[in-house]
């Protein structure tokens, strides 16, 4: 363990830690910065910004122990698990900002819809995908757990 993931995840966090500490800063001076596929802008970029920022730190405080013990891979997870909320609720905004209102259309058309779900995103729906290989760690949690709820032990 600790041989690939952690230069990984190092890299993950750096990259995470950047793009918090510039969304909090963009936040608190009201700019935004849109270079594609990413956009920094809006009222909550600070909080948004926040919470990327801190989960690049848990990346980065996991890789100074090369990953190499559970305590670490908590970290690593409980970071992924921080950007899973706040990019899943912006995929979630996404998603629904896609459905047109009013009362005369329910249903967008597929391009209306491509478009309305079409990049720029914000760094933590970015980070959705480079954050999965945490799993890795919960993944004996996971199985005990739902052997556990299934066969009522």
């Amino acid at each position: 363990m600790g041989r690939l993931e952690t230069p990984y995840f190092g890299l993950v966090g750096v990259l995470l830690v950047a793009a918090g500490a510039v969304s909090v800063l963009l936040g608190l001076t009201g700019g935004s910065l849109e270079y594609w596929p990413l956009v920094i802008a809006g009222p909550f970029s600070i909080w948004r910004g926040a919470v990327v920022l801190a989960a690049g730190a848990f990346y980065l405080t996991a890789v100074t122990g090369r990953i190499t013990d559970r305590e670490d891979e908590a970290l690593v997870f409980m970071g992924s698990l921080m950007i899973w909320i706040v990019g899943g609720m912006e995929v979630l905004s996404i998603l629904l900002g896609a459905i047109p209102g009013g009362p005369e259309v329910w249903i967008a058309s597929p391009t209306e819809f491509l478009a309305a779900i079409a990049p720029p995103y914000s760094p933590s729906v970015l980070a959705i995908p480079l954050s999965l290989p945490a799993f890795r760690y919960a993944e004996e949690n996971v199985t005990t757990l739902l052997s556990r709820l299934f066969t009522g032990e």
